[in-house]
């Protein structure tokens, strides 16, 4: 069946605020991103953008999702080895580090960025355990992949630069998976 004009114009709208979001994102943080800025940014009424998304956290999810699922479909084939995969991932979530943060510490308060907060934790968890799997013995799978989501999340904290980054997470990720 055909989708009507309405619908076509509600996908091609949010398309817009959401792309719209992501660039104030990107480019300011969450702080960054006001509802009315966006609004003022697209042309139209704040209302306009709480048709479509209820709630300034609503909005945040969904670009953040987005932003993703990008990084997702563009991700390095498996034959390229499990470092440069683990590693080219780690960079991706590197530049959303701040906004990480910013939900994590939003996620206090609001149960929408909650909830978000922790499937994308238990995403990632579940991701990294699938691609040491085969590289680690079973009964020690649950302690490597928590030692280096601790190892990620702390050169996170310590904002090494990519390169020392690169080299403290190869490290940890060479010694993990020895056998």
């Amino acid at each position: 069946m055909p989708r009507r004009r309405v619908e076509l114009d509600r996908d091609q709208k949010t398309r817009e605020i959401l792309d719209g979001a992501i660039a104030r994102l990107r480019s300011d943080g969450y702080d960054g991103l006001s509802v009315a800025g966006l609004a003022r940014d697209l042309g139209v009424a704040n209302n306009a953008i709480y048709w479509y998304f209820p709630s300034k956290d609503e909005l945040v999810v969904a670009a953040v999702e987005e932003m993703l699922r990008d990084i997702v479909g563009r991700k390095p084939p498996a034959s390229r080895g499990l470092e440069h995969q683990v590693l080219w991932f780690v960079d991706q979530l590197a530049e959303l580090a701040d906004l990480r943060a910013a939900l994590t510490q939003r996620a206090r308060s609001s149960p929408i960025v909650a909830e978000f907060v922790a499937n994308g934790n238990a995403q990632l968890r579940g991701m990294l355990r699938h691609a040491l799997e085969p590289h680690v013995a079973a009964k020690e799978l649950d302690d490597a992949t928590d030692s280096f989501l601790a190892t990620v999340h702390g050169v996170q904290a310590e904002a090494l630069s990519p390169q020392r980054r690169r080299r403290v997470l190869r490290y940890a990720l060479q010694r993990l998976t020895q056998s």
